[in-house]
């Protein structure tokens, strides 16, 4: 699946690109009253791009996470694994980049202070006093902590699809712990929605609410794909596609855009990126009976049709409105539920657009150097990039009083260039500590070189 890691790496950059635009805008002190029309395109830009960044990030860790054994492995390693991969980068980037992000930042934004009122000058004294309340400035790191409830939530999900995908058959104890596993992990969820997202009750009155509704939608997700693994059931696999923007639509029920309620916001966000991951992993297990069905419909007369549809779907789904919109980053944008409802649908036909699109022509490395570099750089770039971006506002734009078009063709190539030069200056101290083993030599010449090398392994063997 090249394709995902493709993919992987756009959305990325996507979210580099809406960080570079938001503060190249707010070091050159934009004033959006006098230049009215930069501010529309602004934040026109961020809303598109904001609508399918995100979600796509959680719709392909889906589809990665299809690559566990859950039959062999399990739970608990899958716990460790998912520990080692997100949440030990996650707590080194908070004192690597988040940090000394908040702490450069106290000149020009109060909440990245301790107290949000007094710049503290000592590094030391500022990272013991910003601590204590670190989880309130997460900033662009909120993903991975995210992503890792998003990847325990839908395990029980995984396991269940990988043993019907490969027509495992069901088992009363084997099946039986994977569903009172699913109830647990869901019960264990909703214990903050009561305990820490106390305020004005939202976590009873919409957090809980929608972490029931999730719930159903879960419930859904196992038995409505039982259909695709029986005899002529292809076509069954693309009307489950169906689930996931449904899921977005019932979600928006209990959806409120208030401000300065972000721990709740993120909770609420953590749902919808659970509808995301869960679909992703189901289009995964399943491509195969999609693609026939998919084939089928490209061969009939629907296929122009769909083109028309797709095409006033966007002009609907396009999010255009000004009014009635909450904070950018909280996902879905607008308070209004019928326009977050063609918001969310947007989300979905973006993602499924796309991904097809990348695995129609861009389901290869192309190039082996730039492919591991690129792919392999994408979870430090991600964690990484807002640090490097705030370091060029701070030292290069402010100071310079650079124009708004300057600053930002600064910010996206500075960033980009900053994160492959420190990456590649990591990457060879990792792997001077920690070398690759050795594989299987892959020559590039000849066939008779190949030839000559393939006898002389099995004379070294024979030897051995």
């Amino acid at each position: 699946m090249y394709y995902a890691d493709w993919v992987r790496a756009l959305a990325i950059q996507l979210v580099i690109f809406i960080h570079c635009l938001v503060n190249s805008a707010d070091a050159v002190q934009f004033d959006p009253e006098e230049e009215y029309e930069f501010q529309q395109k602004k934040d026109g830009i961020i809303k598109s791009l904001v609508q399918i960044g995100i979600p796509m990030f959680f719709y392909i860790s889906g589809m990665g996470a299809t690559f566990f054994n859950t039959e062999k492995k399990g739970f608990g390693l899958f716990f460790v694994n998912k520990t080692l991969r997100l949440m030990v980068p996650f707590v080194v980037a908070i004192f690597i980049f988040l940090m000394p992000r908040l702490y450069f930042g106290q000149q020009y934004e109060d909440w990245t202070r301790p107290d949000r009122e007094h710049i503290e000058t000592d590094y030391w004294q500022f990272n013991i006093k910003s601590l204590p309340g670190i989880l309130g400035k997460l900033s662009w790191l909120w993903y991975l902590p995210a992503l890792m409830i998003d990847c325990l939530l839908t395990y029980p999900l995984l396991a269940w699809s990988m043993r019907r995908a490969y027509k495992i058959p069901y088992n009363a104890r084997d099946d039986g712990n994977i569903i009172f596993l699913q109830l647990a992990l869901l019960a264990t969820w909703a214990i903050p929605a009561v305990y820490l997202d106390t305020d004005d009750r939202y976590g009873e009155r919409f957090l809980l609410p929608s972490i029931l509704t999730l719930s159903l939608i879960l419930m859904l997700f196992y038995v409505l794909q039982l259909p695709i693994t029986s005899e002529g059931g292809d076509s069954f696999a693309m009307w489950i596609k169906l689930l996931g923007p449904m899921g977005s639509i019932a979600l928006n029920l209990w959806k409120d855009q208030s401000k300065n309620k972000p721990l709740h916001h993120v909770f609420m966000m953590i749902n919808y990126d659970a509808v995301f991951f869960s679909q992703g992993l189901i289009d995964a297990l399943y491509f195969k009976q999609m693609m026939r069905t998919r084939k089928k419909l490209a061969d009939s007369v629907a296929a122009p049709l769909f083109v028309l549809l797709f095409i006033f779907t966007y002009s609907l789904t396009s999010p255009m409105n000004y009014q009635q919109t909450g904070f950018l980053f909280f996902y879905p944008l607008y308070t209004d539920y019928t326009i977050q409802c063609l918001y969310t649908t947007g989300t979905w036909m973006w993602v499924f657009t796309i991904v097809w699109m990348m695995h129609w022509f861009a389901n290869k490395t192309f190039n082996k150097t730039a492919y591991k570099l690129i792919t392999g750089s994408a979870l430090y770039a991600y964690l990484s990039h807002y640090f490097f971006i705030i370091m060029i506002a701070l030292f290069i734009i402010r100071p310079y009083k650079l124009t708004f078009m300057q600053a930002l063709m600064l910010e996206i190539v500075g960033t980009n260039v900053a994160i492959l030069v420190t990456y590649l200056i990591l990457n060879f101290f990792y792997e001077l500590i920690f070398p690759e083993p050795k594989k299987q030599q892959e020559l590039e010449g000849t066939e008779e070189e190949k030839q000559a090398l393939l006898e002389q392994q099995a004379a070294v063997a024979k030897v051995k």
